[in-house]
């Protein structure tokens, strides 16, 4: 077999590839060939900017396949290929011979000069849902071997200026046997970006990526999986990476965790029984299974997008058994109403809110009505600026069971529910946490210890 290494060579990067990049392929080759028997390195010059990078490795891509070319790699000028890359591939495709698409593990040279491998990065991926569930950053770059004639008919994107990359690897999920294998075939030096009329920042590629990837998220299942302490970890939908809350899920942790640790020491109560008002897509209902050993999870919810990620949530971490579902698909309020949903911003679900219309499709009851005899341990409230009148539909509900009471409310609203509700009601608070626009209260009954 015959591998080529690709190169694009841009503006700034003539002495980069002469004296770093090129001498990598050449000590790579002289050591262990692996499982070709010859290694060819395009050079493709574009240091006067005329090209681009992406028109460059396509160029390079026909001429791999003209001249027999079974592998291609893809090499930019600023990095190094291992010593033992060769034998490296050689191990996984004598194991995996099916494979289209190799990646291996994220090193990049800390400002030492020494390699380090990237943190966070997952050192096996296998399928194209996988692949959508990690941050681009931490799951692939543009070094790795790819069947010259697979990487021919999906080449690179030439009108973009950056974010090529990530399409092409995009598309390679979408259509070929690609992984991702615990090997290192190349060393990234980072800040040695090329300069030209194409280039482009960190941030410019991040903008185009994340977009890219919203877009992919659309076309399949996919999962952000971290540990929580628990015998499995959690899994929840990934559908919006931009999204506040599902953003939390990607960096390993549940959104909002401070306040959720403030929760765990005011509940007293084993196997409580909570009220979640504005539920969204789950991210409290399923820490409330999973770290207060909840018996029973009202989760109230109006908001169809927002819903159906709450459903995919709750049976994915085997929850049904602890839901009662007779507030999904109802908004909770002073009493019966009509409303519509408002979210200014797509990247913040959460922030959904209830506009009363006439002949809105969404319904609100009381949590009086929609709960009735049923006792209850703690509420959370979350109902983006009509938080005193869901308390004012839950009063009996709370004389009746006193139950420890998380809700979030917007700044006008403070002194309405600290001076006025508290006081009416026999509550005090005990804890708080702030936002920009909100602030968090935890109440307890004054009799409370």
């Amino acid at each position: 077999m015959i591998c080529a290494i690709i190169t694009p060579i841009g503006p700034g990067h003539e002495t980069l590839f002469q004296q770093v990049c090129a001498p990598s392929v050449a000590q790579a080759e002289a050591w262990n060939k692996g499982p070709f028997s010859e290694i060819r390195h395009y050079a493709m010059d574009d240091t006067q900017g005329r090209h681009g990078r992406s028109a460059r490795r396509n160029e390079a891509l026909q001429r791999a396949l003209t001249e027999g070319v079974d592998w291609v790699f893809f090499l930019d000028a600023d990095d190094i290929l291992t010593p033992n890359a060769f034998e490296a591939f050689g191990r996984v495709i004598e194991a995996e011979p099916d494979l289209e698409a190799v990646w291996g593990l994220i090193c990049t040279l800390d400002a030492g000069g020494e390699p380090q491998l990237r943190e966070g990065q997952p050192e096996r991926i296998d399928t194209r849902e996988a692949f959508l569930s990690v941050q681009p950053y931490n799951a692939v770059q543009i070094g790795g071997f790819f069947r010259t004639a697979l990487a021919a008919r999906v080449g690179f994107d030439t009108a973009m200026d950056t974010g090529e990359d990530y399409k092409f690897y995009c598309q390679l999920w979408a259509e070929a046997r690609c992984a991702k294998r615990p090997e290192i075939f190349f060393v990234n030096q980072r800040g040695q970006h090329s300069t030209g009329p194409r280039s482009a920042t960190g941030a410019d590629w991040a903008r185009s990526v994340q977009q890219q990837w919203k877009a992919q998220l659309a076309e399949v299942t996919a999962w952000a999986e971290f540990d929580d302490g628990g015998e499995t970890p959690v899994r929840m939908r990934l559908t919006n990476p931009g999204d506040l809350i599902q953003a939390s899920y990607l960096q390993g942790r549940y959104f909002e965790t401070d306040s959720l640790e403030k929760l765990k020491k005011l509940i007293d109560r084993p196997a409580p029984r909570i009220v979640e008002v504005g539920a969204n897509i789950g991210n409290h209902v399923v820490w409330y299974a999973r770290h207060l050993g909840a018996s029973k999870i009202y989760p109230v919810e109006p908001n169809p997008e927002a819903l159906a990620l709450l459903d995919a949530n709750i049976a994915a971490n085997g929850l049904s058994d602890v839901i009662d579902r007779r507030g999904m698909g109802l908004g909770a309020g002073a009493g019966e109403g009509r409303f519509v949903a408002e979210t200014a911003d797509a990247d913040n679900l959460g922030a959904t809110r209830l506009v009363a219309a006439e002949d809105g499709g969404i319904e609100t009851r009381s949590l009086d009505a929609l709960l009735g005899e049923d006792r209850v341990d703690f509420i959370k409230i979350d109902a983006e600026g009509m938080e005193l009148e869901v308390l004012d539909g839950a009063a009996e509900l709370i004389a009746r069971d006193r139950p420890v009471i998380w809700v979030e409310v917007l700044r006008p609203n403070v002194m309405g529910f600290v001076q006025n509700w508290c006081r009416k009601a026999g509550y005090r608070v005990a804890d708080s946490t702030p936002y920009r626009n909100t602030m968090d209260y935890f109440a307890v009954p004054k009799d409370r210890p």
